[in-house]
């Protein structure tokens, strides 16, 4: 997970503020302060009706959008492990599979990185790691396995590399839909349609007025950023991360491999395991 600030917020929350009171300022022009006090009886009636359904409305999008985020972090740990599983039990396939196997995986993950993290802040997807996913998926189509090892590590390929292909595509799907268009007109709607309700009380302190409309205005702005911030997994100031398949480079590279200690160098003793 990476967050990079939170100007968006301040312009989303302060914009929906300054809305808000040009709203209620709007309210009041329009209707006399006795016509407000003579209608509280109706509107707030309205009112409670209007704000729970929207309350509700706004929490459903908020609580979807943490969990389109929770499954894009999840979806990427996964198809990172299936990579990484995947190289290493190709080490006990025989040449030329072997070499194949593993230097697709090392091109898959260096493609991902590099080319389709960034399209992704777009909503893209790109062509590149597309082919070399397939390719992978391709890659044993003429090995018949003959030695019992053999036998037993090839099913367990196969059945990572289509898991591999799963969570890509998967992943594909959440980088490319974000929250619908019709979601954000409903929530805007129902933010002014709300507002517009609340204006309708007459406060005789202006102040105390401006305080109330600033707050409510700052709780739904506060929820429309969490919607921003959870609703594009892969794009904007909070994303997920690719240091899954950071890792997984670096496993390829060999950078975690156990070495022994050059001569003349004590070998550092492992980390004690707690009881």
């Amino acid at each position: 997970m990476e967050y990079s600030g939170c100007w968006n917020g301040i312009l989303i929350v302060g914009s929906g503020i300054l809305v808000a009171l040009v709203v209620v300022a709007l309210t009041r022009r329009v209707f006399s302060a006795e016509a407000l006090r003579q209608g509280h009886d109706a509107t707030g009636n309205l009112l409670a009706i209007v704000g729970t359904l929207y309350a509700v409305l706004l929490g459903l999008v908020v609580v979807d959008a943490m969990a389109r985020f929770e499954q894009a972090m999840e979806v990427v740990q996964l198809e990172s492990n299936c990579l990484a599983d995947i190289y290493l039990l190709a080490a006990r396939l025989p040449e030329p599979q072997r070499a194949r196997v593993q230097n697709l995986c090392r091109v898959y993950a260096d493609q991902v990185v590099t080319l389709e993290w960034p399209a992704m802040e777009r909503a893209k997807m790109t062509v590149e790691a597309r082919r070399t996913a397939l390719a992978l998926a391709q890659s044993l189509n003429d090995f018949e396995p003959e030695t019992e090892a053999h036998k037993t590590v090839y099913p367990f390929i196969l059945e990572k590399i289509s898991e591999l292909w799963d969570m890509r595509r998967d992943r594909g799907g959440t980088a490319l839909y974000g929250i619908p268009a019709v979601e954000w007109v409903s929530l805007i709607m129902g933010a002014v349609v709300t507002i517009f309700f609340a204006g309708l009380f007459s406060v005789g302190n202006d102040r105390l007025q401006m305080v109330v409309t600033t707050l409510t205005a700052l709780v739904i702005g506060l929820n429309f950023y969490l919607v921003c911030l959870f609703g594009y997994p892969f794009a904007g100031e909070l994303s997920v991360s690719s240091h899954p398949f950071d890792v997984d480079i670096d496993v390829f590279r060999g950078v975690y491999d156990f070495r022994p200690a050059p001569e003349g160098e004590s070998q550092p003793s492992p980390a004690p395991v707690s009881p």
